[in-house]
């Protein structure tokens, strides 16, 4: 008479969609990418974005011809350094 458990037990073979669905999947690091659901919500973000970069640019705008106007200095923006040049840019006011 066998004591104990058996070593090995027997296993079911895996469904041919079950093991396809394995080897496609992949990794699945990083972020999830969800389409949207309606194509019309996706317009409307797009429409709100470049509006709220329109009144922001129209605003600067509006602030330098003011200060510009109202200062006895004439007022210089900075831009952000690029990548490409890697250094800051001078200022054209005189010190």
């Amino acid at each position: 008479m066998a004591q104990g458990q058996c070593k090995f037990q027997a296993q079911k073979p895996k469904s041919k969609t079950s093991a396809a669905a394995e080897r496609s999947r992949g990794s699945r690091k990083g972020g999830l990418i969800i389409a949207p659901k309606k194509a019309r919500v996706l317009q409307q973000q797009k429409l709100k974005k470049s509006l709220e970069v329109g009144i922001r640019k129209k605003i600067e705008c509006d602030v330098v011809m003011k200060a510009n106007s109202s200062l006895p200095k004439k007022l210089a923006l900075l831009k952000g350094s690029s990548k490409k040049t890697g250094g800051t840019i001078p200022s054209k006011t005189p010190s």
